[in-house]
């Protein structure tokens, strides 16, 4: 597993080598690095040829050596140039160092290739190795499935919703909604063996609490080591941010706070998934501080029957068994993971097939995934019969999928092993750490290293892929369709962490997960025995590094040549100064660090002075959600940087020279003030500079003037997303050319928009008119309130209004531009001009459009799938859906217009609408028509009047498949979801594509 997985990522640093000035200058170097590529791609063949590892330790161990050595001296070739860059060495010193530096490079290849032809010489290898095709591992061997709109329609439009607990999910649902006529918190147990879907149908009642009338939801994932102090408080941080720091917190504290807090909500939700009998403990504390005290539900998924006992409270009417499925289930299920296969339907009645599976929905699930990418003789006897014979239960179903993975996706796929089990992974975050590990590089070019399309499209065709054979699970959905959050099934996780941390390929600390009966523990003589001479390339810290390890650290781990740290450890400031403690000892030996992603996201305060400016490689910084308030100067320094994160921070400023970039790709800000003159001025001066930025997010710029703007409509053109607010004020120097020339930047010169919010805002004179400003909003407290001074920050942030929208023009150019958001006033807009048809989502806020636009948009905007019309976005009284409108709908939400009072839906119109949210529509009297969504699953009412009348109207206009809840001045908290913040205005998610 560890050796396919190292194979493809030395093919793709050789890949990278082979480009290099170096190489192409000297021949002979060319000629070492292409040997040792055909050497790796023999191997590669071999390992795609067995169903099962090679079964030779010794040979395997020498591999591994031979690929680690050789990542080594080519990561350290790369070192030494940065240090070069960065002026580490003395410019008369600095030729000789070169020198010097190119021999080894040349000397470590030759030895290299000697020891790659001594692997494929081996007896073991050539007997295998006569019977083997000839075959391509070239970069273009990965499948192109063309621009994000095309694969958002050829595959999440047609993904398969089958349900095969869709009862039970119903009962749940049901036990919930009556939970408000209690004031006794109630549990419901959902328990059955491994496979049997607990933890879907658990997410997937989750997913809905929305419109259950939840107001706070937490997920927490047991370990069979939890302590309590760590359950409790990651509960109550779900439900809230604590105020204090949880190093000043006693256990009885939190207890309290917790108690506090649940019993000021109306209605709560809590899920603890795989909850073990070491944990029995921990629930009956949990159930003993709340059970009186407000209204709640609490959801348990669990192997062991008694734990299900303990914790029924009902007489068992909340105990929920799942078995394995019957016949006719196993057949729905299996057809609905054989899309891709045309005979799925006659394959999926195939009784060997059910037979291999056991009826077990997770078996069924990666069986279809798997037979879905075999070829159609691997499909037909007697082939299907041997594949099947190589399936001996789950366990070896789960590790069959893995090894006939393609080579490309195995060092992915492995990496997902860093986070936390069964914590759902941002798909933002796991493509761009891909790509600062350099595993996405090599699939982006041409054989004549043209660059074909972008790393990040790459990484989201590998997502896709992993989501089709089911190793991955899609448990968030960004509004345009495509997954925001994936997480690997538990039983992936369990397979693939012991053998990759074995080979020292990555290494978990983790000192909760371990301690069972006997209080195990990963710092233990043996556990330090096993990992001693390892070079660990991935670490993840789960627990303190400092604090969790024996005396201060882990002193057996090798951490010369760590390319990836990624910190989980979110308990508040114990880390504070502990993260950096831990790099100024892992960098105390040598002057600099091979490391290429420091992800801290979620970590508070951590310290980096005196770290970062050894990070010369470093690829990926990630700060979101740390609360710091400033970042080392040095960031500027970092030439390699692809990646910066500061959102969620109290970060205002940024080096000035940060502009100047050449490599920077994705730079998330946190809605502050930026001077446009030094983006500018550093484009001007450096035709190099910014362009390869393909995000720029949460930015606030000031005034602007007409000569400032003129000549730079070329300016960061390779742009995909773009978040800009700008901020004006009565008294500023911004004309109404400088601020067209603005517009037409954006409408001219960033035609690769895929995603797109822009705004004008402006000082707010009175608190009426902040008043109104609030209630143009996306989500409760979110982005129009801009805290930005623009002279800098300020003790109290000003409240912001929106502003006039200068004319954008975007339909004309912006042919991938999928999401639109905007904020501000549209004087007598055209719709056709403004929004290209090619749109997924639309949000519009502060708009004040006083004639229906509705029929006009559902006419053109054929693909949109989310509509969102927020405060003051339209000033009439009456909207209609006509009949035929918005084909492709599925999300609709109507928030805070004023002067609505009546809604029509045509018959034809929205025929696949699944979501509807009216918040805060105080006039609204009528909602007519409803019945003619026959697809719509939740109808979601938040209004001042609570009159009977208008229930039982909306009451009798939907149907029995649907949702519908209804509340009173209830506004839902964002804030307490467990996977958020993915897309600062996808304030929902939603469970199907």
């Amino acid at each position: 597993m560890a050796s396919e997985a190292a194979a493809e990522i030395l093919s793709q640093k050789l890949e990278t080598l082979l480009h290099h000035p170096e190489c192409v200058r000297c021949l002979s170097m060319e000629d070492l690095v292409k040997k040792a590529k055909e050497k790796v791609a023999t191997i590669q063949r071999f390992f795609s040829t067995q169903d099962r590892p090679p079964k030779s330790m010794e040979w395997l161990g020498r591999l591994l050596r031979a690929m680690y050595e050789a990542e080594d001296f080519i990561d350290k070739f790369h070192l030494g140039e940065a240090r070069g860059r960065h002026g580490a060495l003395h410019v008369v010193t600095r030729p000789a160092a070169e020198l010097v530096s190119k021999y080894e490079l040349w000397r470590n290849l030759s030895n290299l290739v000697k020891k790659m032809e001594e692997l494929c010489l081996d007896q073991y290898l050539k007997s295998k190795m006569e019977m083997v095709p000839a075959s391509s591992f070239s970069p273009a061997s990965v499948t192109w499935q063309g621009p994000k709109k095309v694969r958002l329609t050829s595959y999440w439009n047609l993904q398969a919703s089958y349900l095969c607990r869709e009862e039970k999910k119903k009962e749940i649902m049901r036990l919930i909604v009556g939970d408000a006529q209690g004031n006794v918190v109630a549990v419901t147990s959902i328990w059955g063996e491994q496979g049997t879907g607990k933890t879907f149908l658990a997410r997937s009642v989750y997913s809905e609490a929305k419109c259950l009338g939840v107001e706070s939801r937490a997920w927490v994932c047991v370990s069979a080591g939890m302590e309590e102090r760590e359950f409790l408080f990651e509960i109550l941080r779900q439900m809230r941010k604590p105020a204090r720091e949880v190093k000043d917190m006693k256990l009885e504290e939190i207890m309290e706070m917790l108690f506090n807090v649940l019993g000021k909500v109306k209605k709560f939700l809590i899920v603890l998934d795989n909850v073990q009998p070491s944990n029995e403990l921990l629930l009956l504390r949990l159930v003993g501080i709340i059970l009186f005290h407000g209204q709640g539900h609490i959801i348990i998924t669990t192997q062991h029957y008694n734990i299900a006992k303990t914790m029924d409270f009902s007489l068992g009417k909340r105990l929920f068994r799942l078995d394995k499925l019957n016949d006719d289930e196993s057949e729905k299920m299996l057809a609905s993971k054989l899309y891709r296969v045309p005979d799925g339907q006659s394959l999926s009645k195939n009784k060997d097939i059910l037979s291999t599976c056991g009826r077990l929905p997770l078996s069924l699930s990666l069986l279809g995934g798997l037979l879905s990418y075999t070829e159609e003789h691997e499909r037909q006897e007697p082939k299907l019969s041997a594949l099947l014979k190589d399936c001996s239960g789950l366990s070896g179903i789960v590790q069959l999928s893995y090894q006939r993975l393609p080579v490309h996706l195995k060092p992915c796929f492995i990496y997902m092993a860093l986070f936390p089990v069964a914590s759902p992974i941002p798909t933002r975050r796991l493509v761009r750490l891909w790509l600062a590990e350099g595993l996405l590089d090599s699939h982006c070019y041409h054989s004549e290293r043209k660059p074909t399309r972008l790393p990040e499209d790459v990484g989201e065709i590998f997502i896709l892929e992993l989501a089709e054979r089911n190793l991955i699970d899609v448990v968030n959905w960004r509004a345009d369709g495509s997954p925001k959050a994936c997480q690997m099934p538990t039983c992936m996780h369990d397979m693939i962490l012991p053998i990759a941390s074995s080979t020292g390929f990555l290494y978990i600390h983790d000192t909760s997960k371990w301690k069972d009966g006997s209080d195990r523990d990963p710092t233990s003589q043996q556990e330090q025995a096993q990992l001693r001479g390892h070079k660990v390339r991935w670490f993840a810290e789960h627990t303190s590094i400092v604090r969790g390890g024996q005396g201060g650290g882990h002193p057996s781990l090798n951490l010369s040549h760590l390319l990836s740290f990624l910190s989980f450890d979110l308990r508040r400031s114990l880390l504070t100064k502990d993260i950096g403690t831990f790099l100024r000892k892992m960098t105390s030996k040598t002057d600099y660090s091979l490391l290429r992603v420091l992800d801290l996201e979620g970590v508070y305060k951590p310290s980096l002075q005196g770290v970062l400016h050894k990070l010369v490689l470093l690829r990926y910084l990630g700060l979101r959600s740390t609360e710091l308030y400033s970042i080392p100067s040095a960031v500027a320094d970092l030439h390699y940087l692809e990646t910066l994160d500061i959102k969620h921070t109290n970060i205002t400023s940024l080096p000035s020279s940060i502009w100047q970039s050449r490599k920077l790709r994705h730079l998330h800000l946190n809605w502050f003030y930026i001077d446009l003159k030094d983006i500018l001025e550093a484009c001007s001066n450096n035709v190099e500079a910014l362009t390869e930025l393909q995000t720029l997010s949460r930015l606030v710029i000031g005034e602007v003037t007409e000569n400032s703007m003129t000549g730079q409509m070329n300016i960061l053109t390779s742009l995909t997303t773009l978040k800009l607010f700008l901020q004006q004020s009565d008294k500023g120097t911004s004309s109404g050319d400088a601020v067209e020339m603005i517009s037409r930047w954006i409408s001219t010169g960033l035609t690769n928009l895929q995603s797109l919010t822009f705004g004008v805002i402006q000082e707010a004179k009175s608190a009426e008119e902040a008043e109104t400003a609030r209630g143009a909003e996306p989500q409760a407290g979110a982005e129009q309130e801009v805290g930005a001074a623009p002279a800098g920050p300020t003790k109290e942030a000003k409240k912001s209004q929106v502003g006039v929208l200068p004319t954008l023009s975007l339909a004309e150019r912006h042919h991938e531009l999928l999401e639109l958001y905007l904020l501000g006033q549209l004087k007598n807009p055209i719709w056709t001009r403004l929004l290209p048809d090619s749109l997924r989502v639309l949000t519009l806020s502060g708009s004040k459009v006083e004639t229906d636009m509705i029929p006009e948009l559902g006419n053109f905007l054929r693909s949109l799938r989310t509509l969102r019309l927020l405060g003051n976005s339209f000033l009439g009284k009456s909207i209609t859906f006509t009949a035929n409108g918005f084909p492709s709908l599925k999300i609709l939400k109507i928030w805070k217009l004023p002067q609505l009072e009546d809604v029509t839906i045509e018959g034809g119109a929205m025929p696949n609408l699944k979501e509807v949210e009216f918040r805060h529509l105080e006039m609204l009297k009528t909602i007519d028509g409803i019945c003619h969504c026959k697809q719509l699953e939740t109808l979601w009412v938040i209004c001042r009047s609570d009159d009977p009348a208008f229930v039982k109207h909306l009451e009798g206009g939907t149907g029995d498949e649907t949702i519908l809840h209804v509340e009173k001045d209830t506004v839902w908290s964002g804030s307490m979801d467990t996977y958020k913040d993915d897309s600062d205005d996808d304030d929902a998610a939603t469970t199907s594509p």
